[in-house]
Parts: C-alpha cells; sequence; structure tokens
C-alpha cells in the first residue's frame, strides 16, 4: 500500500475486545513485530487501525508502566511513596507496528498522534484513571525514532538493560532509548503537591535530555562500528585501488538497498546487510553464529536466527528483484542456462530433507541434503539465480509427518523428482523474457531422462550429457550395419576411429593458461523408427586429463561444430559457482534446519555472488574470461583423440 496519507483517512480505530479481534492482534504482532506478541499482565489496552477502505495499517499496545526507570524517575523527581501513588497514572507503549507492506508517508507519527487522544479516553473508562504520561523504548539500533519525534514525543534518556524474568530482574546488556508524551503538564506538581515544582515543559524535558550520557550506540554509530570490524574478501580478478577499497562497504550498502521492499521495515533491511557482510567477509565459517560474532556480537545471534527462520519476508519480491539485477548485469544473446544439483553432507537427522542419498562431494552415498540448482552464465559472468531442496521419498511418508512439521516443509509440498524440480524452477525464470539466449546444458542426471528433455521449451536447444552406456541408432554406419538396426552404446560407436573427426579447441582461459579439449560429433537416432523428430547431435568431449563425455543435443543439422563447443564450455560457470560458493561465500556452511531457512540462506548466498559479480564489472582492468569457443588450439596430446 502506498499514495498519499489522504487516501487512508479518515483512519478508523477499533479497540480490541473481543476473543477474535485478541486473536487477530496476537497474530499480527507475532508475525510482523520484531519482538513478537507480548503476554501483556495487569491493566492494558489493544488497539488495530484500519485505513478508510477498511484495509488494515497496524496496531497498537499499551499497559501498565514499568516500576523502575531511571530517567523516568529522574524527570518526575518522586520518592517511592510518591512512585507508589502515581505510576497508575503512567502508561507504557509495549508494541507498535505498521504492517511492512504499508509505504505511506507520515503515517506512522499520525497514528501515534491519533492513538495518544483516544488513550486517555479509553483507559479512564476502563481502569478508572487518568494518563498524564505516556512512556515507549525505542531500539535505536533498529530504528531512528523519527515517528515519534514527529508525534511531538520527546528522548528523555535511555534504559538500563533489564528485563524481569521469573520475578526478578536480568541485565541483558540491550538498552533503548526512552522516549515520553506528557498529557499532564502539572504531573510533578500533582505529584508533589507543590505548585514550585516545574511543569513538564519542552524545554524542561530538553534539559533533561541534555544530562543524560548517551550509554550506547545508535543505529548509525553501530553500523560504522560494524564496518569498522569487515574485512571484505574480494576475487582476485578485482584489481582495486586503496581508494577503490574504501568504496566496497558504501557499494555493499547501496546494494543492500535495492532490496529493502523485502522486509517492509528497518531493521531487518539491517539484518540483511549484516548477513552480507558476513557471507562476503574473511571470516573462516559463515554461519549465523560465526557472523554475528565476528561483526556484531552475541546479542545478534538470536537476531539473525529469527530473521532466517521467523522473519517476514515478501519472497516473491525478493526472488523477482533479484532476478531482474541478475539480467540487467548479465543477460547476452549467447546467454546459456545450467541446471545441476549439489549436495551438502549432514551429521544429524534433523535438518530438512536430510537422508543418505548419492552425495557428489564425497562420491558416495552418505547422510547428506541434496539442492537443484538453476545457473546462468554469458560472456559477461555467471550466476547461480534459484535452487530447491530436494526432499526424498522417504520424508512423505507418515513416519515423517512429525519432522516434516517441525522443519515447517509447506502442507501443499509433494514428492517431485530432481528433473521435475528443476522444470519447476527453470520455467518460471524462462516466462520473465528478461534473459538473452536459447541453449539449456544440464548433466547426466537429466540428460538421461527423456521426458525431462522432452518438456524443455521447444525453442530452447539442449545440450544434456549421458552416460556411455546410452544406446543410440547411428545415422550413418557402413564399417557396423547390425548397428542401424539395432543400435549400440554411445561408447561402442567411440571405437569407431573412421566415424570420428576431432578438432581441438580452447573453452576457458583457466588460471594457469587455456583450457583445452577435443570435440567430434555425429548425427544419431534415439529410436529404431529413425523418425525426423529423433534424430540428435551426439557430442564428444575429450579434456586433457583423457575423461570423455557424451552429451546430446537437440539442435538442427545446420548447427556449427562450433556453436556446440561454445555451449559445451558453457557446462563449466554452474561448477564454477558450486566451487567458489561454498568456499568463498559459506554456500554450505548453513547451521538451519527449517525449509524457510535453508531457502532464504541459498538466496542470500545468490545476492552475495551477484554483488560480486557487478564489483568485478566495476572495477576489473583484466579482460573477461573467454568462455566462448576459441580458434583450435595445437600442440596438446589427448587420450584416444584423433586430430
Amino acid at each position: 500500500m502506498d499514495g498519499p496519507l489522504s487516501q487512508y483517512r479518515p483512519l478508523r480505530w477499533e479497540l480490541v475486545r473481543t476473543p477474535a479481534q485478541r486473536r487477530q492482534w496476537r497474530q499480527v504482532l507475532a508475525r510482523h513485530h520484531y519482538l513478537g506478541a507480548p503476554g501483556l499482565v495487569g491493566a492494558n489496552l489493544k488497539y488495530l487501525v484500519y485505513g478508510r477502505a477498511g484495509e488494515l495499517l497496524g496496531a497498537l499496545g499499551w499497559q501498565s508502566a514499568v516500576q523502575h526507570l531511571g530517567c523516568r524517575d529522574r524527570l518526575l523527581g518522586w520518592t517511592a511513596v510518591q512512585r507508589g501513588r502515581g505510576l497508575d497514572h503512567v502508561v507504557n507503549g509495549v508494541r507498535f507496528l505498521v504492517l511492512p507492506w504499508v509505504k505511506v508517508r507520515h503515517l506512522a507519527s499520525v497514528m501515534l498522534s491519533e492513538n495518544l487522544r483516544l488513550l486517555p479516553r479509553d483507559w479512564r473508562r476502563h481502569y478508572g484513571v487518568p494518563v498524564w504520561l505516556a512512556e515507549s523504548f525505542v531500539d535505536r539500533q533498529r530504528f531512528s525514532g523519527a515517528s515519534y519525534r514527529a508525534a511531538n514525543w520527546q528522548a528523555i534518556g535511555w534504559t538500563r538493560g533489564f528485563a524481569k524474568r521469573q520475578g526478578r530482574f536480568v541485565q541483558h546488556g540491550h538498552r533503548k532509548e526512552v522516549y515520553v508524551y506528557v498529557m499532564e503538564p502539572r504531573m510533578r506538581r500533582l505529584l508533589h503537591g507543590d505548585e514550585r515544582q516545574p511543569l513538564l515543559s519542552r524545554a524542561f524535558l530538553l534539559a533533561q535530555r541534555r544530562s543524560e550520557v548517551n550509554p550506547f550506540l545508535t543505529k548509525k554509530m553501530r553500523m560504522k562500528k560494524i564496518l569498522a570490524s569487515w574485512k571484505p574478501k574480494l576475487p582476485p580478478q578485482c584489481e582495486l585501488s586503496l581508494e577503490d577499497v574504501e568504496t566496497v562497504a558504501r557499494e555493499l550498502s547501496e546494494f543492500t538497498g535495492l532490496f529493502g521492499r523485502t522486509f517492509g521495515r528497518s531493521e531487518p533491511a539491517a539484518l540483511l546487510e549484516l548477513y552480507l557482510q558476513g557471507l562476503l567477509s574473511d571470516a573462516e565459517r559463515k554461519n549465523v553464529e560465526a557472523i554475528a560474532l565476528k561483526l556484531d556480537g552475541p546479542e545478534q545471534v538470536r537476531n539473525l536466527q529469527r530473521f532466517l527462520s521467523d522473519c517476514h519476508w515478501d519472497e516473491r519480491w525478493l526472488q523477482q528483484r533479484h532476478w531482474e539485477l541478475c539480467a540487467q548485469t548479465l543477460s547476452d544473446p549467447q546467454g546459456v542456462w545450467s541446471i545441476d544439483a549439489s549436495e551438502f553432507s549432514k551429521k544429524g537427522a534433523d535438518s530438512v530433507g536430510v537422508a543418505p542419498q548419492y552425495c557428489g562431494a564425497l562420491g558416495k552415498t552418505a547422510n547428506c541434503q541434496s539442492g537443484v540448482f538453476i545457473c546462468y552464465s554469458s560472456a559477461k559472468g555467471h550466476a547461480l539465480l534459484d535452487s530447491r531442496l530436494y526432499l526424498p521419498q522417504r520424508w512423505f511418508e507418515p513416519d515423517y509427518q512429525e519432522r516434516r512439521q517441525r522443519c515447517r516443509i509447506p502442507k501443499e509440498t509433494t514428492f517431485q523428482t530432481k528433473p521435475e524440480l528443476a522444470l519447476g524452477l527453470l520455467q518460471p525464470l524462462l516466462a520473465t523474457q528478461q534473459f538473452g539466449g536459447r541453449w539449456i546444458t544440464c548433466d547426466c542426471s537429466y540428460g538421461n531422462n527423456e521426458p525431462f528433455l522432452a518438456q524443455l521449451p521447444q525453442d530452447f536447444y539442449y545440450l544434456a550429457e549421458i552416460a556411455c552406456t546410452r544406446k543410440v541408432w547411428p545415422k550413418t554406419c557402413a564399417a557396423k550395419p547390425p548397428w542401424k538396426a539395432e543400435g549400440c552404446t554411445v561408447e561402442q560407436l567411440l571405437s569407431l576411429q573412421s566415424l570420428w573427426h576431432w578438432q581441438t579447441h580452447k573453452i576457458a582461459e583457466g588460471e594457469k593458461g587455456p583450457l583445452v579439449a577435443a570435440f567430434a560429433r555425429v548425427r544419431v537416432y534415439l529410436s529404431p523408427e529413425r523418425t525426423p523428430e529423433s534424430e540428435r547431435w551426439l557430442l564428444l568431449r575429450n579434456d586433457a586429463n583423457g575423461q570423455i563425455k557424451y552429451a546430446l543435443s537437440n539442435a538442427t543439422a545446420q548447427t556449427s561444430l562450433r556453436e556446440l563447443v561454445r555451449v559445451s564450455g558453457a557446462r563449466w560457470p554452474i561448477e564454477r559457482c558450486f566451487e567458489e560458493n561454498k568456499s568463498e561465500l559459506g554456500l554450505d556452511h548453513y547451521e538451519h534446519r527449517s525449509w524457510p531457512a535453508w531457502h532464504r540462506h541459498m538466496r542470500l548466498v545468490f545476492l552475495a555472488q551477484l554483488f560480486l559479480v557487478r564489483l568485478q564489472l566495476k572495477f576489473k582492468k583484466k579482460p573477461r574470461l573467454d568462455l566462448a569457443a576459441s580458434t583450435p588450439a595445437s600442440g596438446v596430446q589427448f587420450a584416444r583423440s584423433q586430430t
């Protein structure tokens, strides 16, 4: 919701009275307030506020004031006896929430002002006591307090960082700024019975504020402290001067600001920047605890955990914004899509989706999680765009129902194979039409799945790796007439040396020089009927280590070998993404167990990767790595290859 404030006025205030209203109030606070829904005791009032058309805009809650508050007690100058008589006239603003999607300028201060006109009337009606003073605590690490000041509240000091737990006060060290709103300026005179006592005027309140020593960091000061301890780990390709390095923090802050609408509140947006700083830092481990301890202190551990697990995100909007920026940065008419899975070894059995399954990182069956990923690459760079956690079939058995609930797997989730997950990820990306390129690549776990290949968009070409045992029917095979009718495996077809015409091509520029491989191709059919619809290119790639890879492509017969070589080289970036993101950005460092946290961590790693790509394009002095097929290279020996 946005637009001018007049579009929503007059505001409609609803005092919470019924059980249904109480449930709604608690649900709204539990879902959207960073502190959740409070357990109110003693005298309290709760409000829901609606716009002119009946749309819910926010919620507020008030309760009896805390007994001990140093800066307020100094302001009023009361004794313990006077406090016992006068505390009933003070109320505490325990919750104030504007819903995250409400983007109406000045609404917050108007809500505070209007509610303060209703509060004295309602409080006296319910509890028979007039309200003389309202107080509220503002977390300056999260908020600036601007809406309070605009509503004529005054800051008078800071809390000492204590909380009442199980009947006693415990110091947690998280201090907040204290704001007050005076409804009865004669409060000191009424408490003391002395007309000589000063009025609680603005000047008097400002004097109290000046006498209070600021014992804690505001949001802006805290961010300066974090940046001072942040040491970004930048890509080696970025040749940055000293002046360039000093701008990285500003670049990251501006980049993070592009995603602020995901949350609608300043505190989760600040946690987003903190998490990205942690992923981009030189820390050895990049989980929640390590990031918080390295950059901001132990009090942020729980906040970061809630940020990933419980905080409300507009995840659909974040996804679309991420794709939009990736397209602006990387899109190219020669772009290539890649599909692959990656595994994450896990020792326990409580993490979402964990089960004994093949783990590529270990090269064997092991206890792990597995995810399906989509990568886009072009001559400008490469980046992961989306992912989905694979849930083994056992996770849908009745015995796993409690575990599914504990891991917060959406109820509508059903079993899907990895090829089915890949199609579900790829189709929305292609539907945006933001990215150039008409090629899709995948490894043999997808290439051997003919129904998967058949469901790929008809206007796209694929280059899909296949197993050496895949059976095909050669289009021409004079040396082996039976194979024309009976077919053969692609490995058997390799033995006919007269069928292959090998060419050596550079596929990429590695750190130690060009990466080259020998390529050959031949037309084959996928069925004995040898129909035009089943005709494919069979591409063989012989790497320098002697390993031969086989791939099928539905590209037309007129497609050049150089084009197939280029696309074959574009399979490499997704492997680079996994390698870079695991070693540099903490892709596999997470320690979250729930479904939402797993997917949110992945998205944040993707954002960190995109930031580095954009940074690299901005500051890089060297030419971009050549991922396209180049002119044939010579002088390289390949096992079982002919030139």
